[in-house]
């Protein structure tokens, strides 16, 4: 007689169920992440402006708030940028929070910076 090979049926729906709670949490972490990506590209955007070479302070948030509000950025404002001149460097570090069900949650630390010049 011959051994059977296979998985069990109680097998196949743990898998299954492991496999839905990492979908839902990398559905939920993929908006935060791209959001991340975003804060990046504005503050390089904004310390490569050649427009922006000799501002001051005020300046560069106000252009790195534009920028943001059109890439829909939620997480940080401009005044939580920390700005350098010579060369411009530009600096943020935040933490968001992100549920996932009932009173579980996950914080991610994000630390993004920019140097004119360098992309």
């Amino acid at each position: 007689m011959g051994h059977q090979r296979g998985a069990s049926l109680l097998g196949v729906m743990f898998m299954v169920a492991c496999g839905i709670v990492v979908a839902i949490i990398a559905i939920k972490l993929i908006p935060v992440f791209t959001e991340y990506s975003e804060i990046r590209h504005e503050l390089v955007d904004t310390a490569n402006d050649p427009d922006l070479a000799n501002s001051s302070g005020p300046e560069i948030r106000q252009a790195f708030s534009k920028r943001a509000e059109v890439g829909d950025v939620t997480s940080i404002t401009s005044n939580d940028l920390d700005i350098d001149n010579n060369p411009l460097r530009l600096h943020v570090k935040y933490t968001a929070k992100v549920p996932l069900f009932a009173n579980v949650g996950i914080y991610i630390d994000f630390d993004a910076s920019a140097v004119s010049g360098k992309k």
